[in-house]
């Protein structure tokens, strides 16, 4: 299994069964091959360990596999496989440049029933954490534990997070609940700090928006009960986004807000 180093804020999140890595000898060159197990293109960025300049970018088609890294040399196979881990990081990225073509005047539905009205408790570039590329457009609806959440526009689901039980500090950063859907234009929208098992899609369905995918929950790194809702496009950079109702308006910290009929 290949290791990645860690970036503190815009790192990508990685979980083990995105994809399977073996060590392959190929006459006499040593390959390390990624299969995809995504429904989704993704991006390999390869870059020095020490410096981060980046080095080489790789685009893997959803389930097909790639050579990451080929060498062909008098070293044996154990040193260069020490040799690598220990000058190159190997991360990567939903989605693709290439791939991704934002609708920034999609109207998407705000992600909670109808009838009621909800705060935000962090708003477009907040100061709590809504500061690095990854969530500077994200928004934090205030929803309790076990309250219902909606498909804020419709797509394929490619990632469900559901086994998490835990929250706190930063050190859960990466134990947060959470669907990921998949949209027409490349883009890619996550609803995070779901409730443990409280995912009503699979990996592979197709959602229309208003579609219930879940429940509210308190997982990963969180003080409190709320519903993440943040949509990206390649490298996890986000996106701003407009509501349905609220098309000229950026949703403001503290004030609430209902679905307009």
């Amino acid at each position: 299994m290949l290791s990645y180093s860690q970036k503190k804020n815009d790192e990508p999140v990685t979980y083990k069964d995105d994809f399977a890595f073996t060590w392959k000898k190929e006459n006499d060159s040593l390959q390390l091959i990624a299969k995809s197990k995504l429904r989704t293109v993704s991006e390999f960025i390869i870059s020095n360990r020490e410096t981060g300049l980046e080095l080489n970018s790789l685009i893997v088609k959803p389930q097909d596999s790639i050579i990451l890294i080929q060498y062909k040399g008098s070293k044996p196979d154990s040193l260069f496989r020490k040799e690598l881990m220990d000058s190159l990081n190997v991360a990567y990225y939903f989605g693709h440049k290439s791939v991704v073509h934002p609708d920034l005047d999609f109207a998407y539905r705000l992600p909670f029933k109808e009838g009621k009205k909800y705060r935000v408790s962090q708003g477009f570039k907040g100061k709590v954490s809504h500061h690095s590329k990854a969530s500077m457009y994200a928004i934090d609806f205030q929803l309790n534990v076990g309250e219902p959440v909606y498909a804020a526009r419709g797509g394929l689901v490619i990632k469900v997070i559901d086994w998490f039980t835990k929250q706190g500090g930063k050190e859960l950063i990466k134990a947060a609940n959470r669907i990921l859907i998949l949209h027409n234009d490349g883009t890619i929208a996550s609803y995070v700090h779901l409730d443990y098992k409280g995912s009503f899609v699979k990996e592979g369905d197709i959602v229309a928006m208003g579609d219930k995918i879940g429940v509210s929950g308190l997982t990963g790194y969180t003080r409190g009960p709320h519903l993440h809702f943040v949509v990206r496009k390649e490298r996890d950079i986000a996106i701003p986004i407009h509501f349905d109702g609220y098309l000229n308006e950026n949703l403001k910290q503290g004030k609430k807000y209902r679905i307009k009929q």
